[in-house]
């Protein structure tokens, strides 16, 4: 299996987002989660819903904004996935070169039969160039540029080197290719004080 495998797209019905597996937690953007509606995702063969009473961690700041007090992130917990992919544990530094892996919802339509397919298609967007911080005095987001404008059913996905993972995609400028993720340092400060 490829890294590909341990992203994956969250159909919120209106409300899509993505999603990916370390070890054997799901991690996304708590405004993904935070959407009204129900949120499933496709684990090994079959649909789970997420639930948020199921998060071992859900919270996001008011109106999708970036705030050092409530990192916007979802996370949850599986019994049955064992995921290659893990938290880059080397600092963020500027300039740093990643890619934004996402998957989105296609339709295709079939000419000869006139019924609609509908599937999830993974891209990756490059990201040109890590800015820095995006709050003042805090390392917690980093703003970066994307080789294409992403779209809100993208918040959730990594931003990714190999196999590992630097943070996870939370907002971004609209109409722009600036974006902001939550650094995988947060992420693990997170993890480790729910495993205490």
């Amino acid at each position: 299996m490829n890294r590909e495998d341990y992203i994956s797209f969250i159909d919120g019905g209106l409300s899509d987002g993505v999603g990916f597996f370390i070890g054997n937690l799901f991690i996304t953007a708590g405004h993904v989660i935070n959407d009204n509606g129900i949120h499933t995702i496709n684990v090994n063969g079959r649909k789970v819903e997420l639930k948020k009473s199921d998060a071992i961690y859900l919270n996001c700041a008011e109106f999708d904004r970036v705030c050092r007090d409530i990192p916007d992130l979802a996370i949850f917990k599986f019994k049955d996935v064992n995921s290659p992919l893990i938290l880059a544990n080397d600092s963020l530094t500027e300039g740093l070169c990643l890619d934004n892996i996402s998957k989105r919802r296609t339709v295709l339509h079939n000419e000869t039969n006139g019924i609609s397919s509908i599937f999830t298609q993974t891209e990756t967007i490059k990201t040109h160039i890590c800015k820095g911080v995006v709050v003042s005095h805090d390392a917690d987001y980093w703003e970066c540029h994307t080789d294409s404008l992403l779209r809100r059913g993208d918040s959730g996905s990594p931003f990714m080197k190999g196999n590992s993972v630097y943070g996870v995609l939370v907002g971004g400028e609209p109409g722009t290719i600036k974006c902001a993720f939550l650094s995988a340092e947060r992420i693990f400060k997170i993890i480790e004080n729910k495993n205490k």
